[in-house]
């Protein structure tokens, strides 16, 4: 029989290896756009609570704003989000999402959708529903999608 691991029963370390295992699942099926999960982070945000200027973006997504800044330019790049000057204040940027940009994140939900399915496929519908009610239960009220 296989030594157990001193940790193994312990939940902090079951959901932060279950989180490795699905972050993994998620980057293997962004590469294919040659995207990541802040690149997501960014459009989802935008999609969920709308045009923000970067600073309250960044800050939204917990993200360094010199890194953000590098997301938004190959976001940018690639037509999915737009940068304008804010009218009340010309040196922010508003950010927001183009259609390109929407049809993306709507593919890329698919493929969330689909490292869940892969990550979870040993679980019963039943099962699945309690594990995130659980889940849900440990995050603060104001816990978002994030990066």
């Amino acid at each position: 029989m296989p030594p157990t691991h001193r940790l193994r029963g312990r939940v902090a370390w079951l959901v932060g290896r279950a989180s490795l295992q699905a972050q993994r699942l998620i980057q293997e099926r962004f590469a294919t756009h040659e995207l990541r999960k802040q690149h997501y982070g960014v459009l989802a945000s935008l999609a969920d609570l709308g045009p923000a200027s970067q600073g309250p973006l960044a800050d939204r997504l917990c993200l360094d704003r010199s890194d953000l800044v590098t997301f938004l330019d190959e976001l940018e790049a690639r037509g999915l989000v737009v940068r304008t000057a804010d009218p009340t204040d010309r040196r922010r940027k508003i950010v927001e999402l183009t259609p390109a940009g929407e049809q993306l994140l709507a593919g890329l939900d698919e493929l969330v959708f689909a490292a869940d399915d892969e990550l979870l496929a040993g679980l019963s519908t039943e099962e699945r529903a309690t594990l995130v009610r659980l889940l849900q239960r440990l995050l603060p009220p104001d816990a978002g999608a994030g990066s």
